[in-house]
């Protein structure tokens, strides 16, 4: 049980060491993405979301533990769909 409980946090850990939080976001990186690239981002964030998911199915996370990391990825997701919907509506 306790590998568990480890395995949890290393994966929570994992998610918050490769995502940059809102505020620490570089909006000219991002802002000069290409729309390939955040695309790619894009699709990164959505299997994150799913592996959340899957933990949770296999007993490796809590429920809590994916509340906070879909929260955490859903925020990111959200500044990359922006960036793109506005690269995709440029003439």
């Amino acid at each position: 049980m306790e590998w568990l409980v480890l395995a949890a946090l290393a994966a929570l850990a994992a998610i918050y060491i490769a995502l940059p939080r809102r505020e620490d976001a570089q909006p000219d990186r991002e802002a000069g993405a290409t729309a390939d690239d955040l695309r790619a981002q894009r699709d990164e964030l959505v299997a994150a979301l799913r592996d959340l998911d899957d933990d949770v199915a296999a007993g490796r996370m809590t429920a809590e533990d994916r509340r906070r990391g879909r929260q955490e990825i859903g925020e990111h997701l959200r500044d990359v769909m922006e960036l793109l919907r506005a690269q995709e509506t440029r003439p």
